[in-house]
């Protein structure tokens, strides 16, 4: 499992969906939403700069076997998001509804997706909410202590499992080998190295940290860490993610 999780890794970027393969981890009731603390953490290195961040929320429903079931829910989810701008999309192998809604005052965009795939021997339906932003602001935390919560209260029919991620780059040069930068991250986060991929100019390490209570795996993996630099004296990426990293990198 190890070996196979270790090939895999410097694709979990690209391949985010790879989460569906995990099953529904618990949100632990705490005040303050790990892309808060995460966020807050990194700000305090003043090299790193914040470019996108996004959380994303996902949980697999059942009860969905025919397109009529399928449109009710989203008349269900049309009615608790009436800002949102709907649409919906399918095929005979698969529906999918989705819906955005962009706050014009702070750029912050959250997105609906409900998507059921069927088969002959089984079938599958995920709903999806994320809210994701560039620049981090002051004003995104009180939104995603309170609204954001109650917005996965209204969607979710239990336990969703969250993923936050942060992408960004450091604002002078990187001359010390990607490494001890790595190591530099870990000791921000307080975290233990679980595995790690290691190549020229990119690195990525999963380990575990008691900042965020939720994880994967049996090793309780809970912390992603990415770094990519152009080579030595060039541009230097990070990006960070709970329990793994969902963004591209």
């Amino acid at each position: 499992m190890k070996n196979q999780f270790k090939k895999l890794l410097p694709y979990i970027g690209i391949l985010g969906l790879i989460m569906f393969l995990f099953g529904n981890s618990t949100i632990s009731t705490k005040a303050e939403p790990d892309i808060v603390k995460m966020t807050g953490l990194l700000q305090q290195e003043k090299s790193m700069h914040i470019e996108d961040w996004s959380v994303y929320a996902r949980e697999r429903m059942k009860g969905i076997a025919t397109e009529s079931e399928f449109n009710h829910e989203v008349e269900k989810l049309k009615k608790i998001s009436p800002d949102f701008q709907w649409k919906k999309e399918g095929d005979k192998q698969s529906w999918k509804a989705s819906a955005t809604f962009e706050h014009v005052e702070n750029g912050l965009v959250e997105s609906i997706n409900l998507m059921t795939t069927h088969g002959k021997s089984n079938q599958v339906t995920y709903i999806i909410y994320e809210v994701k932003g560039s620049v981090w602001k002051k004003d995104y935390a009180p939104f995603l202590k309170t609204p954001f919560q109650k917005r996965i209260h209204d969607i979710f029919r239990g336990n969703p499992s969250i993923f936050s991620c942060v992408k960004g780059h450091f604002s002078d040069t990187i001359d010390k080998v990607l490494p001890l930068e790595i190591t530099r991250l870990l000791d921000l986060f307080q975290a233990k190295e679980i595995e790690h991929v290691k190549e020229q100019n990119f690195i990525s390490v999963t380990g575990h940290t008691n900042v965020f209570k939720q994880s994967l795996t049996s090793e309780h993996m809970n912390l992603q860490l990415a770094l990519r630099t152009e080579g030595l004296g060039g541009k230097t990426s990070f990006t960070v993610g709970t329990p793994i990293i969902t963004f591209e990198y």
